[in-house]
């Protein structure tokens, strides 16, 4: 069986149209659909179909102050409900081996800001719900 190994890293983040890829720590996210129940009389077993789509995710970002930069990206979207997150695996054109991953309409609800002496500053971005799209096309 051929496998394939990957460093974690992507290609491009972009938050609210923001990109912040040069800031970007650690990105966490889990794409699915809700399961909902399709169990008839005369079953025997439970039948599942898939419902909406969620969302859950973090990223962390390292700490940045002024227009275009990582704090005020972040608090520009706390609350708003209408989140774009684009996420970009490689350079180059998007295909099966270089997917992008547009997750809309998500909420940012907060934004802890973390800081301690003798360490660098970061943001951890806490999102949920919305849609999201895997696309390969080029």
């Amino acid at each position: 069986m051929a496998t394939t190994t990957y460093l974690s890293s992507f290609d491009s983040i972009e938050i609210g149209g923001v990109d912040l890829t040069d800031q970007c720590s650690a990105i966490s996210f889990t794409l699915g659909v809700n399961s909902l129940t399709s169990t008839a009389f005369g079953d025997t077993g439970e039948r599942m179909v898939a419902g909406l789509q969620t969302v859950e995710g973090s990223i962390t970002l390292y700490a940045s102050y002024g227009a275009g930069e990582v704090e005020a990206t972040l608090y520009a979207e706390v609350g708003a409900g209408d989140t774009s997150i684009v996420i970009k695996v490689g350079a180059g054109a998007i295909s099966a081996s270089n997917p992008e991953y547009t997750i809309s309409n998500t909420m940012l609800a907060s934004v802890p800001n973390e800081a301690s002496v003798g360490e660098l500053q970061i943001f951890t971005a806490t999102v949920s719900g919305g849609t999201w799209v895997r696309d390969i096309t080029p």
